[in-house]
């Protein structure tokens, strides 16, 4: 396991490490000593350059291997920093830490498209600092980029463009996959937040009581489950399952977590992904309430900074893990946080605490269905439509009168739409026999 120092420059205040750790750790680096500082950044070295100094000792003195700083480094402090430190230390800003986390969980060919596109975006401005510096005569393969040659760029932005038109085709077939999802009745709702907020966990309390081999005749293009770890970035795709919520047929799609200060080109890569959320049907947006409520706020902060960029659907918030708080200290934070979570819901993913309130909460914001009443005659096509209305909608009444079928339902418009046309053509047969 490579040893690191994770190290931080904040404008002013105290250095918050503990998010850049955890990073660390679930890239798979042992961390072993800290480093920060609180000044205006230095155009050169980002920190001070004693400070780097002083990085450089601590550095020597762990035997550390890497770097690791919670801050955008630009490509001239990447060097400059690096001409600081030992010639085999590597540098590793927080984006190309988050980069690798992604690498490393990218098992689907949506994800790894992202995850390079991410990449070649993150590379670009580096390839043309590297450009620059070789001309100047400078260390041409600074930064393990490989020595220097002017096409690298002209590469670069060729196989963006490539990739960005792999993933809008993929992106075309998701988006028919939603349309037909919602054609046979489903309802979407997407979980969204903060990574290690319990989003996986929650989904599995939500879908406990199906096995994922008993959705294959409804509905075969259903993804597996979700993992469940406490560990960041466990889900980078998408995961989706029927979750039984009350008279509405739901498929609940899990996704990667939000972190925090994201570049807009990291977010725009994976905005695949994030259409799972923008196109639902209804988000729940959750949050670890066991969390410190200035943490918590600084995160949903950023949920909502990357959700109402283009999200369409309602918004319900989700305070997780409510079994590791009491109830005044969850009143509390219900309060300071009404602004930005007005009217939440506390559950447990890990035990199940208040879920049925959940699933209330989430019939309640659906989008409405429409009441019909049908009566059908009796020809040999009947009881197939009464099979799909139970299939596709909330059946209420189903009654036999001699001849005919009374059916009262409740349904999506698109499926109340499909039944009057399927109803008229029962009758149709039925008149001309």
């Amino acid at each position: 396991m490579t040893r690191v120092i994770v190290a931080k420059r904040v404008d002013r205040g105290d250095a918050e490490l503990t998010e850049i750790t955890d990073l660390a750790r679930a890239a798979g680096y042992e961390v072993v000593g800290h480093l920060s500082q609180t000044r205006e950044e230095d155009a050169a070295y980002h920190f001070g350059e004693g400070k780097v100094g002083e990085l450089a000792a601590l550095v020597a003195r762990e035997d550390a291997k890497a770097v690791i700083f919670d801050n955008r480094l630009g490509p001239y402090q990447t060097y400059n920093i690096a001409q600081k430190l030992p010639s085999d230390v590597e540098v590793i800003d927080r984006f190309t830490l988050i980069l690798e986390i992604f690498g490393q969980r990218a098992n689907t060919r949506k994800a790894q498209l992202q995850v390079e596109l991410a990449e070649l975006r993150y590379e670009l401005p580096r390839a043309e600092a590297k450009a620059s510096l070789a001309k100047r005569d400078e260390r041409p393969g600074f930064m393990g980029l490989g020595e220097y040659d002017e096409s690298r760029e002209r590469d670069i932005k060729a196989q963006i463009s490539r990739i960005k038109n792999e993933l809008d085709a993929i992106a075309d077939k998701e988006e028919t996959r939603r349309e037909q999802r919602r054609e046979s009745g489903f309802d979407l709702v997407a979980l969204a937040g903060y990574t290690n907020a319990g989003k996986s966990t929650l989904m599995q309390r939500l879908a406990a009581d199906l096995e994922v081999g008993q959705n294959d005749d409804l509905h075969p293009d259903l993804d597996p489950t979700a993992e469940s770890q406490d560990k960041l970035f466990t889900t980078l795709g998408t995961t989706t399952r029927r979750a039984e919520t009350g008279k509405h047929d739901v498929l609940l799609t899990d996704t990667v977590g939000f972190v925090s200060d994201l570049p807009h080109w990291l977010v725009e890569s994976f905005k695949s992904t994030l259409d799972s959320v923008y196109r639902a049907d209804l988000v729940l947006l959750v949050v670890d309430a066991s969390e410190p409520v200035e943490e918590m706020r600084e995160k949903l902060i950023t949920s909502h900074d990357t959700l109402y960029e283009r999200n369409e659907a309602p918004i319900v918030t989700v305070f997780n893990k409510m079994d590791k708080v009491d109830d005044e200290e969850l009143e509390e934070k219900r309060a300071a946080l009404s602004a930005l979570a007005p009217n939440p819901v506390a559950v447990s993913g890990l035990t199940g605490e208040n879920i049925s309130e959940l699933t209330e909460r989430v019939e309640r914001e659906l989008p409405a269905w429409e009441r019909e009443r049908l009566l059908l005659p009796m020809a040999d096509d009947t009881m197939s439509l009464v099979s799909w209305l139970y299939d596709h909608a909330h059946v209420e009444t189903e009654e036999y009168e001699g001849e005919q079928v009374h059916l009262e339902f409740e349904a999506r418009p698109e499926i109340v739409e499909k039944a009057r046309a399927k109803a008229a053509k029962l009758s149709v047969t039925a008149d001309s026999t």
